[in-house]
């Protein structure tokens, strides 16, 4: 029990190892995407995967990239709430709150659903261009650079795109419900 207990308490030193983990998932981001940005290991990429893949697992680290900037504000916004609240003659215990063992690893799924998040709304888009009749075979750097942002944004909020998930699965629920 009392090894649980030391789990949830939290610990300072763990910003640390938080630290080092986005620091790690934003270094290993820009290595694979400018990697994969090279002329010939992209050329090389698109004939072993194909172009659609190959542009998938792009939006993918583009999405990972996002969650660990949020991540890395979060914490910065985090750390500074408990030295604030640390310096105070009573700290209030519930917000007094240090990072546990299970908040690291809270971190690294955050970072890693976002990449699939981002695929997930990637394919909603290339969904809806399908059904417009757009060729999906042929995008054009337009295309490419919204899609881009667009999976960078849904890692930066992916709160915000649960969130916008839910009520459009609601509303879909709910009119299907009622016809």
């Amino acid at each position: 029990m009392a090894e649980i207990k030391d789990k949830l308490t939290g610990d300072p030193n763990l910003y640390k190892a938080i630290s080092l983990i986005l620091t790690a998932a934003f270094v290993l981001n820009a290595i694979v995407l400018l990697t994969l940005n090279i002329s010939s290991i992209e050329v090389w990429f698109d004939q072993l995967m194909g172009e659609r893949r190959s542009f998938f697992i792009q939006l993918f680290f583009w999405g990972t990239t996002g969650a660990t900037i949020a991540g890395s504000v979060f914490m910065a916004n985090d750390k500074e709430i408990n030295e604030l609240e640390r310096v105070k003659d009573r700290p209030n215990p519930t917000t007094l709150r240090y990072p546990n063992e299970i908040d690291v690893w809270l971190y690294v799924q955050r970072i890693l659903s976002s990449g699939f998040l981002a695929l997930f709304g990637a394919a909603l888009l290339f969904a809806g261009l399908g059904y417009f009749d757009v060729s999906i075979d042929s995008l054009t750097a337009k295309h490419r650079v919204f899609l881009i942002v667009f999976c960078f944004l849904i890692g930066l909020f992916e709160n915000r795109f649960l969130g916008t998930l839910n009520t459009l699965s609601k509303r879909i629920f709910e009119k299907h419900a009622s016809n």
